[in-house]
């Protein structure tokens, strides 16, 4: 079954014709993971959750809201006593170096010092995600002149010892792919593969355990070809679907078969 493994209709893009766009994922069919940015969008993806069949919800508060508002743990505790069908993963949560100067804009005093805040959202999130058994979904985005951010997470999940997870829109390098598969997680691919000229990503797709790929839409962003520079939404997460059945030589329903299996097994999905 086609499963976006990660999108946002819980985000302000779609409040014009959210149910159009979820019919269209319920005509696929296809199951969808909604994950939420900050305490707002977390509570959004458990409603559109509880409101639709193949519908499921993430709670997180991204690295780059950590300026925007409080962490606090009790509060996606209760969400997720309240949702144990729909709640299936905490995130996205990691570092992201690219928007490092909105941090600074906002009031931070270093970038260490918004390292070390992101590090302790990060960790706040895996203690939640391991004490519920819940997915960790790991954002990571290096930025022009920091390009550690992916050792880092890999670092913290070392460190932590937790294994089940998916970084997700993965942006890394072979080595650090192979580091992180290592660990035992999962990787995200976006439409982002459907334009990639560096062919880095080619490289991963090709070397990459099937079993370990995901495929996901990050809508309304990134949208594939023949989308680009539109709004994404999850149905367009088959065009990703056929442009790694195309690098990997395979047929694209066993792709989408394969990458759907991997979601509902690592998600617990029913």
């Amino acid at each position: 079954m086609l499963v976006d493994s990660h999108a946002h209709l819980n985000f302000k893009a779609y409040s014009d014709d959210l149910p159009a766009v979820i019919d269209r994922c319920h005509q696929v069919p296809m199951k969808v993971i909604n994950v939420g940015a900050a305490i707002a969008s977390s509570n959004t993806a458990i409603d559109i959750a509880a409101s639709h069949q193949d519908m499921y919800a993430a709670l997180g508060l991204h690295p780059i809201h950590v300026y925007d508002e409080e962490f606090r743990s009790s509060d996606y505790q209760r969400l997720i006593d309240d949702n144990p069908d729909k709640v299936v993963a905490m995130g996205e949560t990691g570092f992201d170096y690219w928007h490092l100067q909105e941090s600074l804009d906002k009031g931070a005093k270093s970038i260490a010092e918004i390292k070390e805040k992101q590090e302790k959202l990060f960790r706040a999130h895996i203690d939640l995600a391991t004490k519920n058994n819940l997915v960790l979904i790991i954002h990571g985005r290096n930025g022009r002149d920091e390009a550690s951010a992916y050792q880092d997470i890999y670092n913290v999940l070392k460190d932590t010892g937790i294994s089940r997870g998916v970084i997700h829109c993965y942006g890394g390098n072979l080595a650090e792919a192979k580091a992180f598969v290592d660990l035992g997680f999962h990787l995200g691919f976006t439409g982002i593969v459907t334009f990639d000229k560096t062919g880095v990503l080619e490289e991963i797709i090709k070397w990459i355990p099937i079993n370990r790929m995901l495929i996901e839409t990050d809508a309304p962003y990134l949208s594939p070809e023949p989308y680009r520079g539109r709004r994404n939404e999850p149905a367009y997460v088959r065009y990703v679907a056929q442009k790694i059945a195309s690098i990997r030589g395979m047929n694209e329903e066993e792709v989408i078969e394969i990458t759907g299996d991997n979601a509902i097994k690592l998600f617990k999905l029913k």
